[in-house]
């Protein structure tokens, strides 16, 4: 049973599902700053690939980082973080995509332990699980369509 693109919540310009920001850590040394927090979210479809950008850019911003690296971490084990152009026709490529290769509704060994999620976890697989980005002047700092 293959997933139709309507199964998946593709949304370029936004972040649906969000819950709060949690402070988790703020040190600052001499200008050496340490900054972490967590944010919270349940998407409202069982896949999904949502444009984070705003919300990390507003944990960038309370930092007080103008310039350095931003450490993003999905922190789920079925989940993963991107770097790409958020248009929406690419989205669904991209959905598509990872379907293909990791399909709902086979029948994986994973099933067997009384999960059915074997399939988001090689979706996940597909993505990275973390992704280390620049910021410059206090803004993530991605090529012209990123």
């Amino acid at each position: 049973m293959a997933l139709k693109p309507s199964d998946w919540l593709l949304s370029p310009h936004d972040f649906p599902g969000f819950d709060r920001f949690e402070l988790r850590a703020h040190e600052e040394r001499g200008p050496q700053v340490h900054h972490t927090e967590s944010l919270h979210f349940r998407v409202p479809k069982r896949y999904a690939l949502v444009n984070a950008n705003e919300l990390i850019e507003g944990v960038i911003e309370r930092s007080g980082v103008t310039d350095g690296l931003c450490f993003v971490s999905a922190m789920h084990i079925t989940s993963g973080v991107y770097v790409n152009d958020a248009e929406s026709g690419l989205l669904h490529d991209i959905a598509g995509w990872i379907e293909n290769l990791a399909p709902f509704g086979r029948n994986y060994l994973h099933h067997q332990t009384g999960e059915d999620n074997a399939d988001a976890h090689l979706k996940s697989f597909l993505t990275n699980h973390a992704l280390t980005a620049p910021i410059t002047k206090g803004k993530l700092d991605f090529g012209t369509w990123q």
